[in-house]
Order: structure tokens, then sequence, then C-alpha cells
């Protein structure tokens, strides 16, 4: 048992609510800065380099997961966490003061080093606070998880642009200073140092985390860009490199003995191919509303609303039946093919009336849903306690490459295409369709865990 469950349920709230600002603020930063894009790049004098904005955040958030993850398995959670937020922070703080935009991208790559730590650690640490075969720890992780994506989704953009238009761009990374200095007081204090006792021992895989970062940053770089057959190859080949070191490493970055278990194997490959699929519907609805059907910013907004609610009420839904019967393969499987099927439909998207638009968006919003929290207990609980940090730090790259695979394809789709309405619709068909029955394959091929082994007590 950690230590985290000795506290009291007051000092539990507080780390509680500490962590998950630290999470929401680096969920918040990654979408917020979209919208100030045209002034930021008026103001700094640098449109030829503005992607960079976004892509240096983006690599230094997604090369350094599992090195926090792993660190949080060796070493306790309480420091790797600390470290994050405080680099989270202080990039933010540099980002405010930069004056040309070399020092914001820069800047970008500081905060981003630091966010990798805040959803990595920080659900580790939701997880040890609350563990999931307690039936408070299972409702809070699905609640949390849903209610952080929906939230950072929709209100990144909308902060952005509030701040931007009223107070300056420059505020965006501003707010986050109050916010985090008082969640880096309640953790330095409440959290305390735990080394686990059954942690791996022995020399610090360098030349892993060298190798990982450098094939990552290849394969996000070429999904973004044009270069991707010049690349992506490349990293790949990386990647190989960097199984044969792993094989070889007495504490490798990445425990490859993770991925000999069927079920965390299926999981990490269907939460790939979940956050893939669903990613060109959270992106291009908004787009079609405005450019297709004519509809100002905010009712396009309000169009996108049954895709979040469906996430959260089949969230809540999810948990509901988890916790009534201990499994959760069976709703993987289902939310896979609500969401296959939802997508196609709107391959006729530009006959399709509006209020059948916005009902397949909802029912896409309840296909992803078992796959945002449920495949995060799925993946914890296939695992052994010293390697959670790792296993929650490799689902969460996977998915953060998937978001990424499946953006690249969704916008060559998009850009392929002539006419408008039909491109969303078959992009959003093609990718929605196709990954959610992928999804479906590797979810079949898990095992049907029992994710409350000892009987569930109220705590």
């Amino acid at each position: 048992m950690t230590p985290l469950l000795n506290r009291t349920e007051r000092q539990k709230l507080l780390i509680l609510l500490a962590t998950l600002s630290g999470v929401l603020l680096s969920a918040l930063d990654g979408t917020a800065t979209s919208t100030a894009m045209p002034k930021i790049a008026e103001q700094l004098h640098g449109t030829g380099s503005l992607t960079w904005v976004t892509t240096a955040y983006l690599l230094a958030s997604t090369v350094t997961i599992p090195v926090y993850g792993r660190l949080a398995d060796l070493h306790g959670r309480r420091l790797p966490l600390l470290t994050g937020l405080t680099l989270f922070l202080a990039g933010s703080a540099l980002c405010a003061l930069a004056g040309d935009m070399p020092q914001l991208i820069v800047f970008r790559v500081v905060q981003g080093l630091g966010a990798g730590a805040l959803m990595t650690v920080g659900m580790t640490l939701v997880r040890d606070l609350y563990p999931p075969e307690r039936s408070t720890g299972l409702m809070r992780m699905q609640t949390l998880m849903a209610g952080l994506m929906v939230v950072s989704f929709l209100g990144g953009p909308l902060e952005g642009g509030l701040l931007t238009d009223h107070l300056g761009w420059r505020w965006i990374f501003l707010v986050n200073l109050p916010i985090g200095a008082a969640a880096v007081a309640v953790l330095a204090t409440l959290v305390p140092h735990h080394r686990p006792e059954d942690r791996d021992t022995g020399r610090f895989d360098t030349a892993g985390v060298l190798l990982l970062t450098a094939a990552i940053s290849l394969v996000l770089v070429a999904l973004g860009t044009d270069h991707m057959l010049t690349l992506l190859p490349l990293g790949l080949a990386l990647l190989a490199a960097f199984v044969f070191v792993e094989r070889r490493a007495s504490v490798p970055i990445v425990p490859l003995r993770l991925y000999a278990g069927r079920t965390y194997r299926a999981v990490t490959v269907a939460g790939f191919l979940f956050t893939a699929a669903s990613m060109p519907a959270g992106l291009f609805f908004g787009l079609y509303f405005q450019q297709v059907r004519g509809y100002g910013a905010t009712a396009s907004g309000l169009m996108i609303v049954p895709l979040m609610a469906g996430m959260l009420a089949g969230n809540r839904g999810t948990a509901l039946i988890v916790l009534r019967t201990g499994r959760v393969k069976g709703l993987l499987a289902g939310g896979a093919v609500l969401m296959a099927c939802a997508s196609a439909s709107l391959a006729a998207i530009d006959v399709l009336p509006v209020w059948v638009t916005v009902g397949c968006a909802g029912l896409i919003g309840l296909g992803t849903a078992p796959a945002m929290g449920g495949i995060a207990i799925a993946a914890q609980m296939s695992v052994e306690r010293r390697d959670i940090g790792a296993a929650t730090a490799g689902l969460n790259l996977l998915k953060q490459l998937g978001g990424s695979a499946g953006l690249a394809v969704g916008q060559g789709l998009l850009v392929a295409q002539a006419e408008l309405a039909r491109a969303i619709g078959t992009t959003i068909a093609v990718v929605g369709a196709v990954g959610g029955l992928l999804a479906l394959g590797a979810v079949l091929t898990m095992a049907d865990l029992d994710v409350m082994p000892a009987p569930v007590t109220a705590r």
C-alpha cells in the first residue's frame, strides 16, 4: 500500500485538485495557442515559422512521456511530477516574455518538456490515490479523464480567443503561473517521497532515451509535414534500434516485458486506433458547420456539443457498467462498433439533414467514450504495480501518436478532394470506420480482465 492511502480525505482531495490543475493547464496550453496564432505572428513577425509554435510543444511533451513514466516507477511520483510542473511553469513565464518567434519556439520546448510529466505522472498519482478496484477510484478515473478531454478540446480555443482579444496573447501563458504555483505548493507539502520497494535497479537507460527521443521526433515531424517518405522510414529504423537496445538494458526506459502481455499489447494498440479514428470528427465538424452550412463560430460550437456530450454521458455510463460487471472488453468492443458505424454514416453528409449529422456526432462521442477511461484502467490492471507508471506512459504515448496519425491522414484525405462538404464527410467516414474496425480487432484479442479483483468497499 502506498503512503498516499494514509492521507485524510481532505488531503487526498487537495492532492487530486492540485494534480488535475497541472494536467488541465498542460492540456489547455496545447490547444489555446491555436486561436492566438494570427496575433502572435503579427506581433513577433514570424508567419513563416508559425506552425513550429505548436509543433515544438507537441514534440517535447510527447518524447518525454515514457521518460517521466519510467522515472515515476523507479523514484516515486513526487519528484517527476514536481520537476515537470516546475519546468512547465518556467517555460510559461519565458513564453510570456518572448521577444521574437525563435525565442517563443525555444521556450515552448521548455514548456513541453514539463508538460510530458503532467498527464502521465498525474494520472498515475490519481490512480494511487483512488485505486480502480475501489468503486470511488474507478468512477473518479472515468469521469476525470472524460472531463479533462472535453474541457481542453473545447475550452482551449475559447480561452485562447478570449485572452488574446481582451488581454493579449501573452496572458495565455501568464495565467498558468498562479494556478501552477499553488499546485506546486500543495504537491510539495502533501505528496510523500516514496520510492517503490519492488522497483528495478541498475544503470539508467540513457541510450534508450536518446534513441526513443530521436525516433518519436522523426515520426511526429513526418506525420505533420510533406517529408513523410523521407523521415518516417528513418524514424521507424530508429525505433527498431531502440527495441534492440531495450532488450539489453538493465533498467529499460520502456520495459518490453509489458508488451509480452497479450492484454497490455492489445490495449495500447486499441488506444492508438481509437484516438486516430476520432480525431477527424473532433476537428472537422466545426469546419463543416461554418464553411459548408454557414453557421457562425458560436453556433458551430453549439453543434459540436452533442459530440462532447456523448463522450461525457458514455464515459459515465461506462463507469457504472464496469462497477456492476467488473469487465471492460465488451464495452470497448461495443464502442468501436458504434464509432465505426456512426462515422461511416457521414459519407453522405452532403445530403443528410443537420439534425442527423448532429446525431451522428453524438453517437461517435458515445462510441469513443469507453476508450477514454476504460482503456487506461485495463492498461494499469494488466501490469504489475511496479510498472504502472511505464504502462500509463506507454498508453499515453501511443494515443498521442494515434492523434497525430489520425490528423495527418485526415488532412491528406481532405485536401485530396475538391468539394468541401463531401470531402469532410468522406474523411470522417473513412478514418472513423476503418480506425474503429481496426480498434475492434485489437480489443477482441485482449483478455476480459476483472478490473475489480478485490471486494468493492467504500472509502
